[in-house]
């Protein structure tokens, strides 16, 4: 079987969920003795898609990663332009959804003609946002997977990804909740292959130091960015310090958004990978305040290393790990909030329970030989679907 992820952004800079993902399942594959090649853009941000890293053939950990230069950087005004056309996306026209995907991007006619030239295998789109996968998967010839990706939000609803999601002949998701969503916004898919696939989650490569801090500390572990619920989660813990609380927040990871100076809170900004899992397990607890997440791939890592976790419950796929693992607790409201922080930043003898819990669900549910199973599974049915639907321009 040969295998080619296409996926806006990918290397060993990228951070981001979704292109983390691709990137975690290419080279599992690839080591396994898998065919695998990435077609991607020489985009690193996501903010501007300007060209940073150099066009051609690489070869990342096993994998043959072919970078496409960007036609064009994403227009200054996007944000605004954006803005309006997502207050009522149900209202768009297809037109207008595309010229939105256009100028979004990132727009490469050389990926796209290479998407277009794969001619055995089967084709791996992630996430279902971008241009790369709204117009590559309408070229692409061979049978195709979408990792949507997706999460309760305004494009979603655009009437572009309506034919998106029917293009694929399977779907792979990342939570029950995704499922749940997927189904609910795109009916067709209901017939399509698809499987709850999850993520491969690996522990730290050496056992980190796990002595805890001196003081009790919360860590948030991710992009420092308002959109991910970071200055939310600095206002009640500031909230949670005046009713007499005790402990820190710390955050880790690039800061797009920096909260107003608190006290008890720290900023690191980014961590080096043995730092991030010395955090993760010396933290008392990893708070997730994010409302939209596919997968969330650090509260299971937190897992790994038995650090229990709190999130929050309006992100369905969070509150699905806590429900289904045990391995922590979810806040709605600033009561909530306060009692689990208490149970975590003082210590109490459950915490490591919770801990342990998630620690015994991560192995059974997302180790590679699980995740493995279930996602080559999926690429068997979706390439027979293909077989039967036929060529995707005699469906329309």
């Amino acid at each position: 079987m040969s295998l080619v992820f296409v996926t806006p952004r990918y290397g060993d800079e990228v951070v981001g969920g979704a292109e983390s993902g691709a990137r975690s399942l290419a080279t599992r594959l690839a080591a396994d003795g898998y065919r695998v090649k990435v077609h991607t853009t020489c985009a690193l941000s996501p903010v501007t898609w300007e060209d940073a890293y150099p066009e051609g053939r690489v070869e990342i950990d096993g994998v043959v990663v072919h970078r496409h230069r960007v036609d064009r950087p994403r227009r200054r005004d996007f944000d605004a332009v954006s803005a309006r056309l997502l207050a009522a996306p149900r209202a768009v026209t297809r037109d207008e959804a595309l010229a939105w995907i256009d100028d979004q991007g990132p727009t490469s006619r050389a990926l796209l003609e290479a998407v277009g030239a794969v001619d055995e295998g089967i084709c791996a789109f992630y996430p279902y946002l971008y241009h790369p996968t709204v117009r590559g998967l309408a070229a692409v010839r061979v049978p195709a997977v979408l990792h949507p990706a997706a999460h309760p939000e305004p494009p979603l609803d655009l009437p572009v990804f309506d034919e998106v999601f029917a293009g694929a002949d399977g779907l792979a998701l990342h939570s029950r909740a995704e499922q749940d969503l997927v189904a609910g916004r795109f009916a067709a898919t209901r017939a399509h292959p698809q499987s709850v696939v999850g993520l491969p989650v690996d522990g730290p490569p050496r056992p980190p130091d796990a002595e805890p801090f001196d003081e009790p500390t919360a860590l948030y572990l991710g992009r420092v960015d308002r959109g991910k619920g970071t200055d939310d989660l600095v206002a009640r813990f500031a909230a949670w310090r005046r009713r007499g609380g005790r402990g820190r927040l710390v955050l880790a990871g690039p800061v797009v958004h920096r909260p107003p100076r608190t006290r008890g809170v720290e900023v690191r900004g980014r961590v080096d990978d043995d730092e991030r899992w010395e955090l993760l397990a010396r933290a008392d607890v990893l708070v997730n305040p994010s409302p939209h997440e596919s997968f969330s791939l650090v509260v299971p890592e937190a897992w790994t290393v038995g650090t229990p976790v709190l999130v929050n419950a309006r992100c369905a796929p969070l509150f699905e790990h806590v429900h289904r693992g045990g391995g922590g607790l979810w806040y709605r409201g600033w009561a909530d909030f306060d009692a689990a922080l208490g149970l975590f930043l003082g210590r109490d003898p459950r915490a490591r329970r919770l801990g342990e819990a998630g620690r015994r669900y991560v192995a059974a549910e997302f180790s590679w030989p699980a995740v493995r199973t279930r996602y080559l599974g999926l690429l068997e049915r979706a390439a027979a679907h293909h077989a039967i639907r036929g060529p995707r321009h005699s469906r329309r």
